[in-house]
């Protein structure tokens, strides 16, 4: 019985020193874990939102589709200021209520002069004279009311009836001057010229000379048409200068001839560039009556359809009386 009680107690001591043991070593691996709680602080909210911006700051540095994207305003600015700037750059400049294409010469035609001998002085010295103005062109435009005359630029905005005016008042200054006084204006018109010719006498008087019919056309000479509307009532008109004597046309009543003048379009074989304004030499057609040669209507290119509806006059200015 003794050695029974003694294996008892050794047992039960052996039991208590393994639960000690457990005990012991549950205590050695929780207490480091503790240790690690105790030791984390909890993140702020000051912490946390330095951190969201750190990470959002990284984010936005690599470029995106979006970021790359231009704001609404900012696109529209742009766009407004390209099209204001196109708008300048492409704006015409016009010189009339209408527009007509001008001409900008850097290489202008050079018109050479009939030879010496072949036309009295005063006809020679007008037709170079006319000559010069094609010749210096840097720049015309047809503008109806126009007056830059400017030979030593070489530039020319004007209309028909001012061309002649300039032409006019630098060779015969004094058939200008009878042209001026007879009409009571000091810039005369088509009206002017027309109402002016076909009151002259067939004698010479005051520096003109009355032309009649197509064939006794030469160099210097003046040509005026006034339109005629559906009622017979003059519209509107054109002067020109004779450039030389005209040429008779296979049909016995047409006849070209060679003319110096402002218009908006250039004539036949014209020294105008196509489609351009301004002054210009070309070839345009007039039709006569076959009794009395007299010009009864006009073509203004060749092969253009005839117009019936106007009123012609011509006269030669002179240097004397």
């Amino acid at each position: 019985m003794r050695v029974s009680h003694i294996v008892q107690r050794g047992i039960k001591q052996l039991i208590i020193i393994a639960a000690a043991l457990v005990c012991s070593t549950h205590v050695c691996f929780a207490a480091p874990t503790q240790a690690n709680a105790a030791q984390q602080k909890p993140v702020s909210a000051a912490a946390k939102y330095s951190f969201n911006q750190t990470q959002v700051k990284k984010k936005t540095t690599t470029p995106t589709r979006s970021s790359t994207k231009q704001s609404p305003n900012t696109t529209h600015s742009t766009a407004k200021k390209a099209k204001k700037k196109s708008r300048h750059k492409h704006s015409p400049v016009t010189h009339a209520s209408k527009q007509y294409h001008a001409q900008i010469n850097t290489n202008p035609p050079i018109v050479e002069d009939p030879p010496p001998g072949f036309m009295a002085s005063m006809e020679q010295r007008l037709i170079s004279f006319v000559h010069k103005t094609v010749n210096t062109l840097r720049y015309s435009a047809y503008k109806l009311g126009g007056s830059r005359f400017d030979t030593s630029h070489g530039i020319y905005i004007v209309d028909c009836s001012r061309y002649v005016d300039h032409i006019l008042q630098a060779i015969y200054p004094h058939a200008y001057s009878t042209l001026v006084g007879s009409s009571r204006s000091e810039v005369p018109t088509t009206q002017d010229y027309y109402d002016f010719f076909t009151n002259l006498s067939e004698k010479s008087s005051y520096y003109w000379n009355k032309v009649e019919d197509v064939e006794e056309l030469k160099a210097g000479d003046i040509l005026v048409f006034r339109y005629k509307n559906a009622r017979g009532n003059e519209t509107g008109g054109h002067v020109m200068i004779v450039m030389d004597k005209p040429i008779q046309e296979s049909e016995e009543d047409a006849f070209l001839v060679r003319v110096a003048d402002s218009a908006s379009a250039g004539h036949s074989q014209d020294t105008r560039q196509r489609r351009t304004s301004g002054i210009g030499i070309g070839t345009l057609l007039l039709k006569v009556d076959p009794n009395t040669y007299q010009p009864s209507a006009y073509a203004w290119k060749i092969g253009s359809p005839w117009k019936h509806n106007v009123n012609f006059a011509m006269a030669r200015p002179s240097d004397a009386i």
